[in-house]
């Protein structure tokens, strides 16, 4: 398992993988099962929590499909296609006034599911897809942010090819706004109005959050080669890279 457990009242749910077991809720107190559901591979993107179409339930992108279920029981409530080559959806979904971003790299691309109730059932359908080469956001294992109606995000391009543009694309339509090309890979995370980027080659770049373009206010290089994104906690950051675990005061 390379996604993070989700904690939901007593139980917690992973991504397990199989018929029937794409995805499981086991008990915090006994690890019993609780309940599973789905089928197909396991994803590398981490179940997330959120309300789609007026009712809290989880989403979580497997191998093959991203899928809304009933925290209480694993009832599946709607599914969308979504297979990727090597199974590899390692992005978390992002909700967007009720409806669903979910994004993919090795050149898959990026699709916003409009999920609807229909008669007491829900249902889901695209609302704007973007995929293949040409497509406006492939998050490789990158998790975009939404802020004021605008995704900020990479874009992979290629089958986890070398060259990764940082990118705003308008949420509800996904129209570009703005890149960044050639930036390069790494993770981000959102804080005080700025995206505070973690590169592979160890730097640390702080980007003003803005659809007007590119603003860069300030980068340097604080630790090891890394894919992983900073936590930020009162005042300070915190990173593993492939050395050790470093803490950065950032006030």
């Amino acid at each position: 398992m390379s996604s993070s457990p989700l904690v939901y009242q007593e139980l917690i749910i992973v991504h397990v993988g199989g018929r029937g077991t794409a995805v499981a809720a086991f008990n915090t107190t006994n690890g019993q099962l609780k309940w599973s559901a789905a089928n197909g591979p396991a994803g590398y993107s981490s179940p997330t929590m959120m309300n789609v179409a007026g009712k809290q339930q989880i989403v979580s992108v497997t191998g093959t499909e991203a899928l809304g279920i009933d925290p209480s029981d694993g009832t599946p409530l709607w599914t969308y296609a979504f297979p990727t080559p090597y199974a590899c959806n390692t992005a978390n979904p992002v909700s967007i006034n009720g409806d669903v971003f979910i994004s993919a790299g090795e050149n898959h691309g990026c699709v916003l599911i409009d999920v609807e109730r229909v008669d007491g059932k829900f249902e889901a359908k695209e609302h704007w897809a973007s995929v293949n080469s040409k497509s406006v956001m492939r998050n490789e294992w990158q998790t975009s942010v939404l802020v004021d109606g605008y995704l900020y995000g990479f874009d992979n391009v290629g089958a986890a090819g070398p060259t990764t543009h940082l990118t705003c694309i308008q949420a509800t339509t996904g129209k570009p706004v703005w890149r960044k090309t050639r930036f390069g890979k790494g993770n981000l995370v959102l804080a005080d109005g700025k995206l505070w980027i973690t590169t592979m080659e160890g730097e640390l770049v702080l980007v003003n959050v803005t659809p007007d373009g590119y603003e860069e206010l300030g980068r340097a290089t604080l630790f090891a080669k890394t894919r992983q994104s900073l936590s930020i906690a009162n005042g300070r950051g915190y990173i593993r890279d492939n050395q050790e675990v470093i803490c950065i005061k950032l006030r």
